[in-house]
């Protein structure tokens, strides 16, 4: 299948001559769903993905040909529950295992969603995210956890620099998750420098060639460290564009802490295709307009306008190594998720326009 869309013939020159890859279709899978899934998984080597579905609360393994492998509603009361009605995340492991994250435990799955064992937490993520947090993540024998260890947690919430007050990146054992190794958000990042409490402080993480790379929502640069040690081996700024706009910390009980927080630009993903690293971020809403947002109508239609007018087309970015070759807007929103650029539709459709039978992801690639 080959579908397109780049820049246009004006764009696709840039200063030094730079190539400006195309963003293209490489491939679709199509599900018989009545309902639009959450992918919230991808197997490394792409035999398989993991999604979950919100409306029936089932988790279902699909082949990258588009068989439905297992389906499972683990929610219930059944001896392979989660024992909770949601959960925070949900990752592949090795040896063929399904790693499921909620409040109280960790629970340990094969691939048919028979329960092999449960491991109390002994950690909090620093998360705002349910179901699909990047607070959690899985690499060969390794655990990563942007978190806080239950015995501080009483301490480390209260202090006035909590953005800087802690080891929150985390490596740990994925066998036993002892941490092996831990660090304290970069220093040259906004969190560092400005401590505070901020809305969005877990990062964006993808794993590539043994190296952790890092991208903070409220601080443009990109981070990479050494596994399992996080020596901080490189770092460089993103540059966005002028509609990014940098965060200040708020209180943590602010009411309108939240609705501050979106006067900034926020990083949403990134993740690299063809030896092109990709990014998303999401505009900041002009203090004008954000000040007619308020806790009592934030779910006003008014404020939903103002929202859609700002999100509902995100920045793309493209780099070659360190050199932004292309920044910009296609017409479609897309979701990363390991190396995985995906999307329910093609550039310019509306995914929801109308109901579907049959569910179809097209995987995308940088060429």
């Amino acid at each position: 299948m080959i579908y397109s869309c780049g820049p246009s013939d004006s764009e696709k020159i840039v200063e030094g001559e730079k190539y400006v890859p195309e963003l293209v279709i490489r491939d679709s899978i199509v599900i018989d769903r009545l309902t639009k899934p959450t992918m919230v998984d991808v197997k490394p080597d792409h035999s398989e993905f993991l999604f979950y579905d919100f409306k029936t609360s089932e988790f279902f393994r699909i082949s990258k040909s588009g068989e439905n492998l297992k389906t499972a509603d683990l929610t219930g009361d059944g001896k392979n529950s989660i024992q909770a009605g949601y959960f925070v995340g949900a990752k592949y492991a090795k040896d063929d295992k399904i790693l499921i994250l909620t409040l109280s435990g960790i629970y340990e799955y094969d691939l048919g969603f028979t329960l092999i064992n449960k491991v109390t937490n002994s950690f909090e993520l620093i998360t705002r995210i349910v179901g699909g947090s990047k607070s959690f993540d899985t690499f060969k024998d390794y655990l990563y956890t942007f978190s806080v260890e239950e015995k501080d947690r009483s301490t480390i919430y209260q202090s006035e620099k909590f953005s800087n007050s802690y080891p929150f990146i985390t490596i740990r054992d994925l066998t036993t998750y002892a941490i092996i190794t831990s660090d304290s958000v970069p220093g040259e990042s906004l969190m560092a420098k400005n401590p505070g409490f901020y809305t969005l402080l877990d990062p964006i993480v993808k794993f590539r060639k043994g190296e952790l790379y890092m991208v903070f929502p409220n601080s443009p640069e990109m981070y990479v460290y050494d596994l399992p040690s996080l020596n901080l081996k490189d770092q460089w700024e993103l540059e966005p564009g002028d509609t990014y706009k940098l965060a200040e910390p708020t209180e943590p009980m602010d009411p309108r802490g939240f609705i501050l927080s979106m006067g900034s630009g926020v990083y949403k993903d990134f993740t690299f295709s063809n030896d092109y690293l990709v990014t998303i971020y999401q505009n900041a809403i002009p203090t004008d307009e954000l000040e007619l947002i308020t806790p009592e109508n934030i779910s006003s239609d008014k404020s939903k306008e103002i929202m859609k007018k700002y999100w509902a087309q995100p920045n793309y970015q493209i780099f070659k190594g360190k050199d932004k070759v292309w920044e910009g807007q296609w017409d479609i929103k897309l979701s990363m998720l390991r190396d995985v650029i995906f999307a329910f539709s093609k550039p310019g459709e509306d995914p929801d326009a109308f109901e579907k039978d049959m569910q179809t992801i097209y995987l995308y690639e940088l060429k």
